[in-house]
């Protein structure tokens, strides 16, 4: 019994150090907590400032340019456009970033903020074609793929063509309205086209008798295949179906200032 008391005696002295460990214990655990906190908040607030960033960059980006400054009143003055795109491969159509069609909305203005209205229109046609799919005609126009990251360069070369710039100096910039599209359709080869409405009337014919037919079409497949392996590194052009348009994105160029001595 004497022994009994003497442990809880002892004991009695190590209770306020324990209780003391437990305390600090508790409030190095609540410190550590407050600062993950801390840390996951800012990491959360940088992750969301950089997906904002991402968000508010434009799908592409133009970048006009022209090689001087100064140039004579009789003298070529050539533009350059290069467009950056961004991460997303895109459907596009040809006219507007591959062909003069891309200049068709420029913006010149006279040094006090006139704008100068061209003697002619920077016109490029952008016709409907018909391709096959699957055996039925598909309304399309003729299309681009812009890879992610890539650049487009592009050549205006003599905007006097189309301005009449009397010596001054002007500024510059160029818009373009770029439709987006969801899916393209690879053009096949004439000698495949044709060979294909062959094999078309030829399933449809009812005076064959079935082996005969399945011999005549297992022929013209076989020349399909023929072709296609002839032709496989060729480029063949797209095309993008009018009813797969997504949209269209706005693209602003920067601005340049030329000066006509």
């Amino acid at each position: 019994m004497i022994l009994h008391n003497s442990n809880l005696r002892v004991a009695s002295k190590f209770i306020p150090f324990y209780l003391l460990l437990l305390v600090a214990t508790f409030i190095g655990c609540v410190s550590t907590l407050q600062t993950l906190q801390t840390e996951t908040t800012k990491t959360d607030e940088t992750t969301s400032a950089t997906e904002t960033e991402e968000s508010s960059r434009p799908l592409a980006e133009l970048q006009l340019s022209t090689p001087k400054t100064n140039y004579t009143a009789k003298e070529e003055i050539p533009l350059q456009l290069n467009i950056q795109n961004g991460k997303f491969d895109l459907l596009v159509p040809f006219f507007s970033v591959a062909t003069k069609g891309a200049f068709t909305q420029i913006t010149v203005k006279s040094a006090n903020g006139q704008i100068v209205e061209p003697k002619r229109a920077i016109t490029q046609e952008n016709p409907q074609k018909y391709v096959t799919r699957d055996g039925k005609s598909v309304r399309c126009v003729h299309g681009f793929e812009l890879k992610a990251s890539s650049n487009q360069e592009l050549t205006l070369k003599n905007i006097q063509r189309y301005y009449q710039l009397q010596p001054g100096t002007y500024t510059l910039t160029l818009a373009i309205n770029l439709e987006v599209y969801r899916e393209s359709i690879a053009e096949e080869h004439p000698e495949i086209l044709e060979l294909r409405r062959d094999l078309a009337r030829l399933q449809k014919d009812p005076n064959l008798q079935a082996a005969a037919k399945q011999d005549a079409m297992n022929y013209y497949l076989e020349q399909i295949k023929f072709i296609q392996e002839r032709h496989k590194d060729e480029e063949t052009d797209i095309y993008l179906p009018v009813k797969s348009r997504r949209g269209k994105a706005s693209l602003v160029s920067n601005e340049i200032i030329l000066t006509i001595e």
